[in-house]
């Protein structure tokens, strides 16, 4: 039944090529990025999670939203 779906569609091969292709192009888009990236950011960055910046939200500041 699929085969007889995918064989009525037609060029539907052509998708399996075009998401290779958008897959590739992404992972190398990230992986330049992620390689152009400066140490200092990278380390500001790993840093963020543990600095408590913002500030604490009041009582009547959480019965409002």
């Amino acid at each position: 039944m699929v085969q007889n779906i995918l064989r009525h569609l037609g060029r539907i091969d052509q998708y399996g090529v075009l998401s290779l292709c958008l897959f590739g192009a992404l992972f190398l888009a990230i992986l330049t990025w992620a390689l152009l990236q400066t140490k200092g950011h990278m380390e500001r960055m790993s840093r963020m999670p543990f600095e408590n910046e913002t500030p604490e939200l009041s009582q009547t500041d959480v019965a409002h939203e």
